[in-house]
């Protein structure tokens, strides 16, 4: 699993996706994503983490099982979401 970041539609921010078991789930803008969904503030998000260098490999495999984990997302349960369902768009 892990969080592919691309440069937001408008230039600035950035938006995430997320890979895990075999799905691919846009979760949108990553400070919307951290507050609407996590209900956290990235700097928050950086903390559990240990990281904010999303441009390695190692802290977007942090984020993603971190997203994991706090949204109970489950081999089983993945199969059942769409894949714009967790977005915060």
């Amino acid at each position: 699993m892990i969080i592919e970041v691309t440069r937001g539609s408008y230039g600035f921010g950035h938006d995430w996706t997320l890979v895990v078991y075999g799905r691919r789930f846009w979760l949108g803008q990553d400070v919307k994503f951290c507050s609407r969904v996590l209900g956290m503030d990235p700097s928050d998000v950086v903390r559990e983490i240990g990281t904010n260098k999303l441009n390695t490999i190692s802290g977007r495999k942090r984020l993603a099982r971190f997203i994991v984990d706090s949204l109970e997302i489950t081999r089983s349960s993945v199969k059942q979401l769409e894949s714009w369902s967790l977005c915060a768009q």
